[in-house]
């Protein structure tokens, strides 16, 4: 007997689950196609943006860096550059989010959003500093970056960031070579410290750790015998830091030495 209604026919179970199988294999399929199959530029920055939103910075990267790829003559892909270079930065990749900053610079030096590319450039530095490191390469293109920020867009909306991170790289800075010449000094290595803070004395802005530099310097200059240098050195001590907490060893020296 044929049976006209389909939904009437008996059907063994193994049967009908390979059937609802193959059904779902086929809405899936059909329904991740219309996501993966992306053919435009527009369609990608807009996915990509989705993306972000959604907290997908995974995705956003892979879908901006298919538009960059796929679409070199695209007037969406310097948006996308910016974008891309930013996955990287949110996802801690700051290497390669400086590489893309960078390339962002160099391919759109008239971009309106420039002066962002430049401040997360050199936050893409700063993010890598790293105070115990005697290589401060980090820290040195940060300050750089950020200098360059300032110096060429004196009205952008990161300036004053810009100057707040430049006094912390300045610390860095000069804490590395004050603790390097602690350091020496700590060791009876004096004619090494000596060099080191004088150094940090001559070419770094002023910290709030210099007493305890020219302290040192004069305490060096005693432990090498140099009586007469580290006798000038105790006065200028004094004279140029009155409230340091050295002041009573630094006038003790000095009443020795007499």
């Amino acid at each position: 007997m044929i049976v006209k209604n389909f939904f009437t026919i008996n059907i063994h179970p193994p049967v009908a689950i390979s059937i609802i199988a193959g059904l779902l294999t086929i809405c899936s399929c059909s329904l991740f196609a219309k996501e993966i199959v992306l053919d435009s530029p527009k369609e990608l920055l807009e996915e990509g943006i989705k993306a972000i939103k959604l907290g997908q910075n995974l995705r956003a990267k892979t879908l901006f860096t298919q538009l960059i790829e796929d679409f070199p003559d695209s007037k969406k892909r310097s948006q996308a550059l910016l974008l891309v270079a930013r996955s990287h930065y949110s996802i801690e990749e700051y290497e390669e989010a400086k590489f893309h900053f960078k390339k962002f610079i160099d391919l759109y030096p008239k971009h309106k959003n420039i002066d962002r590319a430049y401040f997360y450039k050199a936050m893409s530095d700063y993010q890598r500093m790293d105070l115990t490191s005697r290589d401060q390469v980090a820290t040195k293109d940060a300050r750089d970056g950020f200098q360059q920020l300032i110096d060429r867009f004196p009205k952008s909306q990161y300036l004053r960031q810009a100057k707040q991170k430049i006094n912390k790289c300045d610390f860095n800075l000069s804490k590395n070579v004050f603790e390097v010449g602690k350091f020496y000094y700590r060791t009876g290595a004096y004619l090494s410290a000596i060099s080191r803070l004088k150094s940090l004395l001559d070419d770094h802005s002023k910290q709030k750790f210099f007493d305890e530099a020219a302290f040192l310097i004069a305490e060096s200059y005693f432990y090498e015998q140099n009586f007469k240098e580290a006798h000038l050195l105790y006065k200028k001590f004094i004279r140029e830091y009155p409230r340091s907490q050295f002041m009573l060893q630094a006038k003790k020296r000095l009443t020795a030495l007499r």
